[in-house]
């Protein structure tokens, strides 16, 4: 019987009068200036809320993002809630951002055995990468580059977007997530991400080709930059010219003041870590991530579907 209470509770989409109680549920691992920094987003109807006579037993909050993807902060509560509340959860989460038209929605995990996966998995999730997160502080002395660099502009979008994709070919960087988005989204996913500058994005240049690409954002309020991607064309790896491309990347994010330029990289791409470590880079934090992508058009359920308190 207490199995059973457990598994019965009301699933809707959160009344205003509960938004600020489940966003403290869901962002409960965030730093309080963190929490409330998020909080300011409008959560909108991807956030559910599991609830037992009226009382707030448990939330997911599915927070769109530029480049129609989304974050789900899941479930925290997973002993009070039990396994079959925190799955309903997750998949009323999903359908509210396939709804909105979101086409891939990620999940941030502390760790390979974290007790959410199985309800991740249950509501169309797969596990897609672990990340390693490396942090450089800045440090004055830099070795020059043989490459050249030239500044983005806003008239190149035809320039930038067949070279990006073409340095996506036989990456060892998260591999399988080649060909799942349209370079648009993947684009508008970067732009988003942090405070855009078009200059932050540069051609990587031997000669008169274009040969890479650099892509930084800055966090100001945070005092660091983010290397989001870097890459060069198949053709001309194996030169140390990755390591050039993050020298420039350190080199810009110690021009403009920031005290540290952190990044993202594949805990399965050795040539990529051994660079950063040569670069100075050292690891600060790591993720497992779990990734699902939207239902078909014709299967999406409308948000109608979710009753309200």
């Amino acid at each position: 019987m207490q199995g059973m209470a457990r598994d019965s509770a009301q699933i809707i989409a959160c009344p205003p009068a509960l938004v600020e109680s489940a966003l403290a549920v869901v962002l409960s691992e965030l730093a309080p200036t963190e929490r409330q920094a998020l909080a300011l987003t409008a959560p909108g109807e991807s956030l559910v809320v599991a609830l037992r006579d009226g009382a707030l037993v448990d939330a997911a909050w599915g927070q769109p993002q530029p480049g129609s993807t989304a974050v789900l902060w899941p479930p925290q509560q997973l002993e009070t809630s039990g396994p079959v509340v925190v799955q309903r959860l997750i998949a009323a989460a999903a359908r509210a951002l396939d709804a909105f038209g979101i086409r891939m929605t990620q999940a941030l995990l502390p760790s390979p055995a974290a007790p959410i996966i199985p309800a991740l998995e249950a509501a169309g999730f797969a596990h897609l990468v672990d990340l390693e997160y490396l942090s450089w502080e800045a440090a004055p002395v830099l070795p020059p580059t043989t490459l050249q660099f030239e500044p983005f502009q806003e008239s190149q979008a035809e320039r930038l977007a067949p070279l990006v994709e073409a340095t996506y070919a036989e990456t060892m960087d998260c591999p399988a997530m080649n060909g799942m988005r349209p370079m648009c989204d993947v684009l508008a996913g970067y732009r988003g991400t942090g405070r855009y500058r078009p200059e932050n994005w540069q051609f990587a240049r031997a000669g008169d080709e274009d040969v890479g690409v650099l892509l930084l954002a800055e966090h100001a309020a945070a005092k660091y930059w983010e290397l989001m991607y870097m890459g060069l064309v198949p053709s001309v790896r194996g030169r140390s010219w990755g390591g050039e491309i993050v020298r420039q990347a350190q080199r810009m994010a110690l021009d403009a003041g920031a005290q540290r330029l952190l990044l993202a990289v594949d805990a399965a791409n050795a040539p990529a870590l051994a660079m950063y470590r040569q670069a100075g880079f050292a690891p600060w934090d790591r993720r497992t991530v779990y990734v699902r992508f939207s239902a078909k058009a014709s299967d999406l359920r409308s948000l109608e579907n979710l009753p309200r308190a």
